[in-house]
């Protein structure tokens, strides 16, 4: 009997052991990459919906306590199966699949944000931090994943708004609308918005507007201008790195998510800069007539978008850069590539040129003025920097907390993740040691070191205006001194060859270490230079950044080792993710705008009077308040002045207009609070003004309503004004006729 039971129980324990063999040679066969591939796609959905659910309601409930989103679960949902396909198919096969198909996830990608109009405008601000009317609240009013940037009032509380105002009048996508500034204003060169006009092929994402509203047309506008940055970025970096997906992938990332990029948002003149010069490289480098009509029209389109980005400060700047990768590319096609001129190729170039040249003459007859009176403001027009002194050179090294810890200026202070100036550095070596490449290192070197003597120390004066370094900052130009660093430590990681000569590994070592502590020192020395901002850095930041960097660092010097190497371009994907993904947030529509109980009366009113013209009555600094009313297409006179209205204030300063010039002839947010006091204007900053007026006054400007977040009922001139709207501390007067 013993012997039965241990028989009996060596052949179970026998029997358990293969079965759990089997189970487990199926579950590793199972878990295998690619091996019931279809069956794993299911499971990675149904968890990722599970996730997304109980990240619903446990981490959302306390981060969005407002309401239950189905948009943000379906979101996380899919961000979370996008990391679980990592698990299914071989990362190679994967990556390489996107690589073949990128233009059509892209197009994929931006129909899928356009059906559900998703955006990352941070108008949303307009509910939460300007507080209007915070009662009418409901899931509309709030942001689906992110957090609104209050700091980013250039986007939501301007640039956004006039573009969704040009919808709104009562001729829809003017060039010269009567909306903004409550007079005859250029819509298109200073306001940046979309007008019905051939010149729109400089500005075809705004075409989105006029073809599908204000709520599909954001949603295609910001997605737009991300999706071409990280497609621009990548097809850029492959040409540097002669076709290395791995390490474009990561130039790609670096550039789109570097914190400059993204607190400014896919800055137009990096954008279209770096589309032109893919596009000019494969002119070059196609032999099909059509592929070189369509690389024509699409560097005409890019050359026309960089000139209406009209702003100096990063146009100079960058055209210094491009210029030096022009040259390279010149070099690279002609001298040691195939490419040849031809007469058909020049007659192309030519016919380009001329077509820009007189698009821009259409652009001036309708603008002239318009520019000359942009550039004889008192600012930003009369400009005339010497450089030096920029402090956002090594802002990379705490740029990776902004998205995460409130910093009080983030777009001044951001920069590109260029970890300059080892780039440069590294480059001089790599030229000494090596002497290979040269048609891309020295014009790059050089624009580098131009940039560089700009930004640190400056220009004499006589040399600032020759070169036309004066109408651009030292902290504006650390974003393209700071582009021309990741190129060209791309195009090093790229590059570089078992043969090639670097530096001594145990040299790193001791290089490493002293790179990030003069990398520290220079980041807190610039940020102690604003005492208010010193406190920023604390020590768990220093240590935190201290190992991201020494590790980045330590990596960038030793590229010669392959397996390092891959480390570093994944620690460089993280750091550049963790720098921007989270700076803009996620929203739905713009129903934040128009469907407020103010909002709606503005559009009864606006329906009833068209013409009419409004002011805002805010004494508090709520400047934000007039271009919410601009949003909802009236005429709102004290709304931001992008160039001096000079016959208002003359009209409300008479024989004094010439005196106060100097305060008012400026682009300009303007605070107005109405009183029995005597009109006054007071220039509180550069672009801020104050507007003391008399209601006596009202009458020599030709308002008829006014929008005021404070009651009049305890001043003594109450009764020259009609009270015909008052919610939730939201009030609109009628100003009485026959009042002087």
């Amino acid at each position: 009997m013993k012997e039965k039971l241990t028989k009996f129980f060596k052949t179970l324990e026998y029997k358990v052991k293969e079965l759990y063999k089997k189970i487990l040679e199926k579950f590793i066969y199972f878990i295998k990459k690619e091996n019931y591939t279809k069956t794993k796609l299911l499971l990675v959905a149904i968890i990722s919906g599970l996730m997304a659910i109980i990240c619903e309601y446990t981490i959302f409930r306390k981060t969005h306590p407002a309401f239950i989103s189905k948009n943000r679960i379906m979101l996380v949902s899919i961000i979370f199966m996008f990391i679980g396909i990592h698990f299914v198919f071989k990362l190679s096969k994967m990556y390489e699949f996107i690589h073949k198909h990128r233009y059509k996830i892209a197009c994929a990608f931006l129909l899928f944000v356009m059906i559900f109009k998703y955006s990352g405008s941070s108008i949303i601000n307009f509910h939460e931090f300007t507080a209007i009317q915070p009662h009418s609240d409901d899931s509309r009013y709030h942001t689906l994943l992110g957090k609104a940037r209050t700091i980013r009032t250039d986007e939501w509380a301007t640039s956004t708004i006039y573009i969704l105002s040009q919808s709104k009048t009562e001729e829809p996508f003017e060039y010269f609308a009567n909306v903004l500034r409550g007079t005859e204003t250029d819509m298109f060169t200073v306001a940046n918005s979309p007008v019905k006009d051939i010149l729109m092929l400089g500005r075809p994402f705004q075409i989105g507007f006029m073809l599908f509203g204000n709520d599909v047309g954001l949603s295609f506008y910001w997605n737009i201008r991300l999706v071409a940055m990280l497609l621009s970025s990548y097809e850029l970096c492959l040409i540097l790195t002669k076709r290395n997906k791995k390490v474009s992938l990561c130039g790609m990332l670096v550039i789109t998510f570097s914190s400059a990029v993204q607190w400014w948002y896919c800055m137009d003149t990096l954008l279209w800069g770096q589309i032109a010069i893919v596009l000019i490289d494969k002119f070059m480098n196609t032999d099909k007539k059509i592929n070189k009509y369509l690389c024509a029209i699409g560097v005409l389109i890019s050359g026309l978008s960089y000139i209406f980005v009209f702003y100096p400060a990063w146009q100079l700047p960058f055209g210094y850069v491009f210029l030096a990768l022009i040259i390279f590319l010149l070099f690279k096609n002609i001298k040691y590539g195939k490419y040849r001129f031809n007469k058909h190729d020049i007659l192309v170039i030519l016919i380009t040129v001329v077509c820009l040249g007189l698009l821009l003459l259409r652009w001036y007859s309708l603008s002239g003025d318009t520019l000359i009176a942009e550039m004889s403001t008192d600012y930003p027009g009369e400009r005339n920097e010497v450089g030096g002194g920029a402090l956002n050179l090594y802002s990379y090294f705490y740029n990776i907390f902004f998205s995460f810890e409130d910093f009080p200026s983030p777009c001044e202070y951001s920069s590109m993740l260029s970890l300059y100036p080892i780039p440069l550095i590294l480059g001089l070596i790599y030229v000494i040691r090596n002497k290979k490449d040269l048609h891309f290192w020295i014009p790059m070197l050089i624009v580098g070191m131009f940039l560089t003597v700009w930004c640190v120390w400056g220009f004499p004066p006589l040399l600032a205006k020759i070169t036309k370094m004066s109408m651009s900052t030292a902290g504006r130009t650390s974003i393209p001194l700071g582009t021309v660093c990741i190129y060209l430590l791309i195009y090093l990681i790229g590059n570089f060859e078992k043969e090639d000569k670097l530096l001594n590994k145990k040299l790193t070592y001791v290089l490493s270490i002293v790179a990030t502590i003069y990398i520290i020192y220079r980041a807190i020395k610039t940020l102690g230079f604003v005492p208010d901002f010193s406190f920023y850095l604390d020590r768990y930041k220093l240590l935190l950044g201290g190992e991201i960097f020494l590790a980045l660092i330590f990596g960038i010097l030793n590229i010669n080792n392959e397996k390092i190497r891959n480390y570093t371009l994944y620690g460089l994907i993280g750091v550049s993710l963790m720098s921007g993904l989270a700076v803009n947030p996620v929203i739905r529509t713009t129903d934040i705008l128009y469907t407020k109980p103010i909002a709606k009366k503005m559009q009864e009113i606006k329906k009833e009077d068209p013409e009419a013209i409004w002011v805002v009555n805010e004494k508090n600094g709520g400047w934000y308040i007039n271009d919410y009313a601009l949003a909802n297409g009236v005429r709102v006179l004290n709304s931001t002045q992008l160039y001096p209205n000079i016959e208002l204030f003359k009209n409300l300063l008479g024989n004094k207009a010439e005196e106060y010039k100097q305060i008012y002839n400026r682009y300009a947010h303007i605070n107005l609070e109405i009183s029995d006091k005597t009109t006054n204007v007071e220039l509180l900053y550069a672009d801020h003004i104050s507007i003391q007026l008399n209601y006596n006054d009202l009458s020599k400007i030709n308002v008829k309503y006014i929008l005021s977040k404070e009651e009049f009922s305890q001043d003594s001139f109450f009764d020259n004004f009609e009270k015909i709207y008052n919610e939730d501390g939201m009030c609109i007067y009628k100003v009485m006729e026959g009042i002087e």
